[in-house]
């Protein structure tokens, strides 16, 4: 008697390891997604770039000396030894990075300045189409977990207009609900408007007509939310509704953010790829639908902080060339390398500072 516990022993350690080679999967997949976002970022400024007849020398993952390097064509691909970003080096684009022939017609500063325009913006461009590809298959094909309610709370608008638990929220004055946070937004942009609410009770659709209250800053009806057990497809007409509508509703969001914290109502909370990569490979863990929709929301936020005006940033670079639009002349290229380059060094400080936090609250568990 006293060996039966072995087959229980063995049973146990096998699902340990399973779990464990779970876990790593899903590890090794949320950076091999946030490796992808980044190769796509950088491949948008290689092909508007190649496409302006522009020379571009370099296409580099990452930093640092190169783990992998390949030279096709004119061009040398490589991976580089620390994986926090990357970059295509464009001729002319850094003038001290190597000696440019200043008459050389393929040279980025000799390109005409829409074109310039169009391969700077490429970047961020390919992200944001990015991830409305990304929601597209994720409504049409996958499918997403509606909104499910939890338990009305007594007293509540919700309450009072018929909420009962068990309720799956289908769309809202006519607009497809996805998600619980797309309900959680359109029902505190309602500014205390009556809503339309139709609901799936018993396999019956329902509409409810519910006023939101004001509570602090935000409207609520009163009532917890989680995620429907069951995934519904859109037709592909709502798929792309949802697809193209979800990256302006999430860029949106950030803009307010700042706004927030420019007012001092909310404080800036800024992370590293690190911290990113924890976060995606939790949502990967919980399936695929989860997993997708937050890999098509770091697409849309990657292409929002490129495009915001600071050296460095592909939206530093577009504020420069604005200038130069309006202007009908060119800003002093050393003036601006300085700019970029200064900015750089305090990115990539800022980005230091961030990777040794997140790896602390990691290890530590802060």
């Amino acid at each position: 008697m006293s060996g039966g516990g072995w087959p229980c022993r063995i049973a146990w350690r096998r699902r340990d390891l399973q779990a464990n080679l779970l876990d790593m999967l899903t590890g090794l997949l949320a950076i091999l997604a946030l490796g992808i976002l980044i190769i796509v970022h950088e491949w948008g400024h290689f092909a508007v770039a190649r496409l302006c007849n522009m020379r571009v020398d370099r296409f580099a993952i990452g930093f640092g000396p190169a783990l992998i390097r390949r030279q096709w064509g004119e061009t040398m691909f490589q991976v580089g030894v620390v994986p926090l970003g990357g970059y295509v080096q464009i001729a002319g684009l850094n003038p001290e990075d190597e000696a440019i022939d200043k008459d050389d017609p393929r040279a980025y500063p000799n390109r005409p300045a829409w074109q310039r325009v169009l391969t700077i913006a490429a970047g961020p461009g390919i992200n944001y189409a990015f991830a409305v590809l990304l929601f597209v298959v994720l409504a049409g094909f996958v499918g997403v977990n509606g909104a499910l309610v939890d338990q009305p709370i007594a007293g509540k608008p919700a309450a009072q207009a018929g909420f009962l638990k068990g309720d799956q929220i289908v769309k809202i004055d006519g607009r497809i609900m996805l998600d619980v946070e797309q309900v959680q937004r359109t029902i505190s942009r309602s500014k205390g408007k009556e809503l339309a609410v139709e609901v799936l009770r018993n396999d019956v659709s329902q509409v409810l007509r519910v006023r939101p209250a004001q509570e602090s800053d935000s409207f609520l009806i009163g009532v917890m939310l989680g995620s429907a057990p069951k995934r519904q497809r859109l037709s592909i007409g709502e798929a792309l509704s949802y697809g193209l509508s979800a990256p302006y509703l999430l860029t949106w969001d950030q803009l307010q953010a700042f706004r927030e914290v420019f007012r001092g109502k909310q404080k800036m909370d800024l992370r590293s790829p690190v911290y990113i990569i924890r976060v995606m490979k939790a949502q990967m863990g919980l399936g695929l639908s989860q997993g997708l929709k937050f890999v098509a929301m770091i697409s849309t936020l990657l292409g929002f902080f490129n495009l915001l005006p600071l050296p460095a940033l592909d939206g530093g670079r577009l504020m420069f060339l604005g200038f130069e639009l309006v202007t009908r002349r060119p800003v002093n290229q050393r003036v601006e390398q300085i700019v970029h380059m200064v900015g750089m060094l305090l990115l990539l400080a800022l980005l230091l500072t961030l990777v040794v936090r997140d790896v602390y609250e990691w290890v530590f568990g802060k």
